[in-house]
């Protein structure tokens, strides 16, 4: 089993990505306009490769704006779970 630290911060190789992301993709990923269609194609490879990197399936994957709202997930799940 490899190691995965996903706490990279803005310091790291995701920096890149995201100044790609951030130069290119300006449309809401949830609209149907050319921009929002672009974006979703690039949030959506984003998570095929994120479940290939973890071993699951694209739609377990869930972007989060930052640890918080991710925790505030996993416990909700855990609490919906009991």
């Amino acid at each position: 089993m490899r190691d995965i630290y996903l706490d990279f911060n803005a310091s790291t190789p995701v920096a890149e990505i995201m100044r790609h992301a951030l130069e290119t993709g300006h449309g809401n990923p949830s609209s149907d306009h050319w921009a929002g269609v672009s974006t979703r194609r690039m949030v959506e490879e984003a998570r095929t490769k994120v479940a290939a990197l973890v071993g699951c399936a694209p739609q377990e994957i869930a972007f989060t704006s930052g640890g918080s709202e991710a925790n505030d997930h996993a416990l909700k799940g855990v609490f919906e779970a009991y």
